[in-house]
């Protein structure tokens, strides 16, 4: 009966209950459009780092890690194909690369920018990486090229274009100031996903690396691809037994080891996106508890006569908190319907942010390395969170409207209203 008597008080003040609906709607739609887009830029940003950079595991000679950012050339695994035989016969394992990775210059004409070079074994670079489905003009490399692969803002930064000879100034020791540079004639230019990728990292082939940085056999990582990104854990381990029992002893390291850096902004994002649901929060309670203070300034009548009548205070206060919990059900629920609705645009369509300009653009970029589009990721968890987070946020903010309520003296409510 209290349950009945609270969906109809819900649905007789109209105008009341729509304010109040169309707020907790228009915040959860808002929370759950926004958790989306967060959620989706994280993982895409993963996906753009592992598809165009690290691979899912680097293995490196000890002592490389900890001075990765400064690309040593001292640091260097000898014997790169007992390695790669050691994974290959690892279950889960997609391929394995052998790369370099050194300081460089790119040299057109008077103009000269600092990029990063990586040498690369061409064939099975094409299935760990997405750099060859990312071209956009020309040829991918084949193993004997004398020639190289840019990005396409660094193409557009020196005016180069397919075909056209540039000079790459390759850092043999910065600490020496040692370098060698070659006349390179530019044999594709890519656009990835990724604008870190595309703005400063030039391409080569891996012997041609290895010539001309005197590094023989050598390689400065072994980037390998697994089958299933959830067996990661369990794929280092295995190797890490495996290279301990054929007594070799490199470090093995994963991409999330590997960009801490994002993974630290990543958590400091997930701080912030905390307050969301804090700001959602705050709307539905001032709002709810606004319209049952309203609801108890109105029915000052009608809740004397239910307590004249024989209603408990308990069951006033069960009456009240039902009616606040139903409308929190109603605004959730259709709060789920219009976040659900914006995060299946944004997972299908994406949101392009090339329209805020260019410095926003490269701001933004600079957090997520995202060309442009940015597509959210909607689970049916987002959605059931909000449902009853809503709800539940309704039930208890309106508790202390119910207590005074509850208060209310039947006798003066009867006589100051009568």
């Amino acid at each position: 009966m209290l349950f009945k008597l609270a969906l109809r008080n819900v649905f007789r003040y109209k105008r009341r209950t729509v304010i109040t609906f169309s707020a907790i709607a228009l915040g959860l739609g808002l929370l759950v459009t926004g958790v989306s887009l967060y959620e989706g830029a994280d993982k895409q940003t993963f996906n753009s780092i592992i598809n165009n950079q690290t691979g899912h595991l680097k293995i490196l000679a000890q002592g490389y890690f900890e001075r990765k950012d400064d690309l040593p050339l001292k640091y260097t695994l000898d014997d790169p194909q007992k390695l790669k035989s050691i994974v290959r016969n690892t279950p889960g394992i997609t391929e394995v690369e052998g790369r370099i990775l050194f300081q460089a210059t790119l040299i057109s004409g008077t103009d000269e920018l600092p990029c990063l070079g990586v040498g690369i074994e061409p064939e099975t670079d094409a299935v760990i990486f997405k750099i060859k489905e990312s071209l956009k003009k020309g040829e991918f490399l084949e193993n004997e090229d004398q020639k190289i692969l840019i990005g396409q803002a660094l193409a557009e930064d020196l005016g180069l274009e397919v075909g056209d000879v540039c000079v790459l100034r390759m850092f043999i020791s910065t600490e020496d100031f040692v370098w060698n540079a070659l006349d390179l004639e530019i044999k594709g230019i890519f656009e990835t996903e990724n604008p870190i990728v595309n703005n400063s990292t030039v391409f080569i082939p891996l012997s041609l690396a290895q010539i001309n940085l005197g590094l023989e056999n050598a390689v400065t990582e072994i980037t390998v691809r697994l089958d299933d990104q959830k067996q990661l854990t369990n794929i280092k381990a295995s190797l890490e037994e495996s290279f301990l029992f054929a007594g070799i002893h490199p470090r093995i390291v994963s991409f999330k080891e590997i960009s801490s850096d994002f993974l630290e902004l990543a958590r400091m994002k997930s701080r912030v996106q905390a307050l969301l649901p804090l700001i959602m929060l705050l709307i539905a309670t001032l709002g709810i508890v606004n319209t049952m203070l309203m609801a108890v300034m109105e029915r000052v009548k009608e809740i004397g006569m239910l307590a004249a009548m024989g209603m408990r205070k308990k069951e006033i206060i069960f009456l009240f908190v039902v009616e606040g919990a139903l409308i929190g059900f109603f605004g959730s629920l259709v709060g789920c319907v219009l976040g659900g609705l914006g995060g299946w645009y944004l997972e299908t369509k994406g949101l392009d942010i090339s329209f805020m300009g260019e410095e926003i653009t490269d701001l933004i970029t600079s957090s997520f390395p995202i060309k442009d589009v940015y597509y959210g990721d909607l689970t049916m968890g987002i959605l059931v969170f909000t449902l009853i987070f809503g709800t539940v946020i309704a039930a208890l903010v309106s508790l202390y409207p119910a207590y005074r309520a509850a208060k209310l003296d039947p006798a003066k409510a009867l006589r100051d209203t009568g």
